[in-house]
């Protein structure tokens, strides 16, 4: 008897072990994301997961693409709070910070904004054109861009399914998203119809490439009632949205 209760503990164990390590997989959290530029204000939010009631300092960075030289360095101390951090489990929702920046002090040229947390990186940057020239070239790069990112969907995608998702369909209104209706998403990204997907970042971290119904879908907004598996796909009208409706559908990680 002893024995058969030693081994349903070691099952046990072993189980929780294996559930754990699938949470560190896909589960883990950024500890730093820069929102949307708003005008001459950077934005954004940086933690620590060991420590998330606690607010750290983050280091901000913006770089001369064209010459590599770090022009201008902020170290300010990300405790803004902010209502969606707070819903989404960051901490305690105090992580935010706001840097003002005068472009108008720089010569004109493409710039790079980076951000780290205890020298770990954000999981995004954000660029800055200033000029005729720079925002040529901006434009350039981003029709390179959207080029290869149409190439990697022809192309044959490694897969690994996640299993069955509950999903749903959301567009722009406020009917689907309150307040926050028109916005861009949570990341700061502008949302589009057969790219954008709104997930539990807990179980899906920002960024994640999703195959859905044949479609190659990118992990870049949450919501309220998006928790666990679920995935809710953004559509450009509400009749769209709700033509979805609810469906069990299985979700496939683009590797």
């Amino acid at each position: 008897m002893l024995k058969k209760k030693s081994l349903w503990t070691c099952l046990i164990l072993m189980i929780t072990l294996l559930q754990g390590s699938a949470m560190l997989t896909y589960g883990e959290l950024p500890d730093g994301y820069f929102d949307q530029m708003d005008g001459n204000t950077i934005v954004g939010w940086g933690w620590e997961s060991a420590q998330p009631n606690t607010a750290v300092p983050v280091r901000v960075t913006i770089t001369n693409q064209e010459t590599s030289q770090v022009v201008s360095e902020f170290t300010p101390t990300a405790s803004i709070y902010r209502d969606d951090l707070k819903e989404n489990d960051i901490g305690n929702g105090n992580h935010g910070f706001r840097i003002p920046i005068n472009w108008d002090s720089l010569p004109d040229g493409l710039y790079q904004v980076e951000g780290y947390v205890h020298g770990k990186k954000f999981a995004n940057t954000v660029s800055y054109a200033k000029g005729e020239k720079a925002r040529a070239e901006a434009a350039k790069q981003a029709e390179q861009e959207k080029a290869s990112e149409s190439a990697e969907k022809t192309a044959a995608p490694n897969l690994k399914s996640l299993g069955m998702f509950r999903t749903t369909g959301y567009c722009p209104c406020r009917r689907c998203c309150g307040k926050w209706g028109g916005k861009s998403t949570s990341t700061g990204a502008v949302p589009r119809a057969n790219h954008t997907i709104a997930v539990d970042p807990k179980v899906i971290p920002y960024g994640t490439k999703l195959m859905i119904n044949g479609i190659i879908y990118t992990a870049e907004d949450c919501g309220g009632a998006v928790k666990g598996k679920h995935v809710d796909i953004f559509y450009n009208t509400h009749a769209e949205a709700s033509n979805h409706g609810s469906r069990s559908m299985e979700v496939f990680l683009v590797q």
